[in-house]
């Protein structure tokens, strides 16, 4: 946490309790006055939910972009209307046929650029309308199917234990994609209805379950917990300017770094300031070979730099 009070807290966010919620639980028990999470996990789901504070907050879009890691478990023999077990049964089928390397072939075929329709039970807005709030009241929402990247998806285990047919799988994937769909999609892969039984999320940007902290840990060391705004972008270069270079960042001015290899134009960097505060995000206007950068303001995080 910088002197200013913004920073991020990674949490372990519990069952049952929606990302909102759970903001606003931890911005309540720490005192902030502003809060904001960096991607929405669905009440039933755990793991990784970063919170920021202050001006942290207007960090929250290269967490958001960034890639997200989750383990996940399905449940083949039925299918669901939201797609994972909150919702009604809709199909059934006998799974007892299926063996792990079928699903893990299955599983390998969802690596890549793929094609997805989200679920009718999505927050995504129709003419302003929440998809979910269309399917409660019984109606179809015209969504269309969208292309989403998956890096990685591998079988972890499979188990047939009681009838209950099963499989826990990692996957990495980037923005927008829906894990219970992947699940459902499995399920008409290999032919028998699936849902997603169990979600965690393990990784969120540069945050892991390692780093997370449950809510009673919130509670018994507060604040000591909060992380300072640059873990929230250490995927950025970052660059330290003078004291002078400093006082035109505060006032968004464009800037000139030289003595540095060249970076892509439109690339974002971090700007700290002589006592490694976190100054502002700026980004690659021109980029000259032997004559350094040319950078423009985009995020200013800080007014004034706090020294030590």
């Amino acid at each position: 946490m910088d002197e200013f009070g913004s920073g991020v807290l990674v949490l372990h966010k519990p069952r049952g309790m929606t990302s909102q919620q759970a903001v606003t639980r931890v911005r309540r028990m720490l005192d902030y006055a502003k809060a904001g999470h960096s991607g929405i996990l669905d009440p039933e789901v755990t793991g990784v939910l970063p919170i920021l504070f202050g001006s942290a907050t207007r960090l929250a879009e290269y967490i958001m972009d960034a890639q997200k890691a989750y383990e996940a478990v399905v449940h083949f023999g039925s299918a669901t209307d939201t797609q994972d077990a909150t919702g009604q049964v809709v199909a059934t089928g006998d799974p007892s046929g299926l063996d792990r390397a079928v699903v893990d072939a299955a599983l390998a075929t969802f690596v890549g650029e793929i094609e997805q329709m989200p679920p009718q039970y999505s927050a995504l807005k129709i003419a302003g309308v929440r998809a979910y709030e269309l399917a409660r009241k019984g109606q179809v929402a015209p969504l269309v199917a969208r292309t989403v990247q998956v890096l990685s998806c591998s079988l972890i285990d499979f188990t047939h234990v009681e009838g209950l047919v099963q499989a826990r799988f990692s996957i990495t994937c980037k923005k927008g994609t829906y894990v219970r769909t992947i699940c459902h999609d499995l399920g008409a892969l290999v032919g028998v209805p699936a849902h997603m039984a169990q979600l965690v999320r393990t990784r969120s940007g540069p945050f892991t379950l390692a780093d997370a902290h449950s809510i009673d840990e919130v509670a018994e060391k507060g604040r000591l917990l909060v992380l300072t705004p640059e873990h929230a972008v250490t995927s950025l270069p970052a660059f330290t300017v003078t004291p002078e270079q400093a006082q035109r960042v505060f006032h968004g001015a464009r800037l000139q770094v030289r003595g540095v290899a060249p970076l892509p134009v439109a690339q974002d960097v971090r700007l700290h300031g002589p006592s490694g505060q976190l100054l502002a995000i700026y980004t690659v206007l021109h980029a000259v070979p032997g004559e350094g950068l040319t950078l423009a303001a985009k995020k200013v995080l800080a007014l004034q730099e706090v020294t030590v």
